[in-house]
């Protein structure tokens, strides 16, 4: 799987069922060469008035990736 298809799937909570973000990138061991975890920003329909600071990202685990489907990831992860 690419990167870019990640990236156009929405994170969804597996205990709330709420949209957590989308992913923005990914932490990859360079020993192993394996994904450590996924970085996630946050949804916010107030994202605009956070000019200044960035978006607020979540790292996930991959141990807490349940199962990635062809339109939404779902992760084990209070929001």
């Amino acid at each position: 799987m690419r990167f870019i298809t990640l990236q156009s799937k929405d994170v969804v909570s597996a205990h709330t069922g709420a949209k957590i973000g989308y992913v923005v990138d990914m932490e990859i061991d360079p020993i192993c060469h394996c994904i450590q975890a996924l970085i996630v920003e946050k949804f916010s329909p107030l994202r605009l008035i956070c000019i200044f600071k960035g978006p607020p990202v979540i790292i996930i685990p991959i141990e807490n990736i349940i199962t990635i489907g062809e339109d939404v990831i779902i992760v084990n992860v209070e929001c």
